[in-house]
């Protein structure tokens, strides 16, 4: 008897686990597992159910709160996010002076060192290891490489 009192434990923390399992999860579906979880906790607390009503009771529970509350949940949490910066809040470092790691020429791509890290540059002149260049924009479109100019 003293097992069947403390099955809404296993539940419950089984519940705790599968909510922070979410954390680390992409798909923002376990935590509707976790809440089918806590509802058998609820319910073994109240009436004295067998193991295959826990499971049915679980595999609805999770399925409901999927249905019902998935939407609701995804409006709440998600966040928003834009390809161009607002005003104010561009990080971009125009103008800032870096020195070139590895020599950039107009037919290859070098390496500056811009904030503890190195970047991928291009210009269109030679501009030889150890100068210092000012950045002026992306190259490109992916915002992985830098153009530079002498200074």
């Amino acid at each position: 008897m003293e097992i069947l009192s403390s099955v809404w434990l296993i539940w419950f923390l089984l519940g705790i686990g599968l909510a922070l399992l979410e954390l680390f999860m992409p798909g923002f579906v376990i935590i509707f597992m976790a809440l089918g979880c806590w509802l058998v906790a609820l319910a073994v607390l109240v009436w004295p159910l067998s193991l295959t009503q826990q499971i049915l009771l679980f595999i609805g529970g999770t399925i409901l709160s999927i249905v019902f509350l998935r939407s609701r949940f995804m409006k709440t949490f998600r966040g928003s996010s834009s390809d161009t910066a607002s005003a104010g809040y561009d990080d971009f470092p125009s103008g800032v002076h870096v020195s070139v790691v590895k020599k950039i020429t107009p037919e290859s791509t070098g390496r500056i060192r811009y904030r503890g890290t190195f970047w991928d540059a291009s210009a269109e002149e030679e501009i030889d290891e150890g100068e210092i260049v000012e950045i002026v924009d992306f190259a490109g479109s992916s915002r992985q490489a830098f153009f530079v100019r002498k200074v």
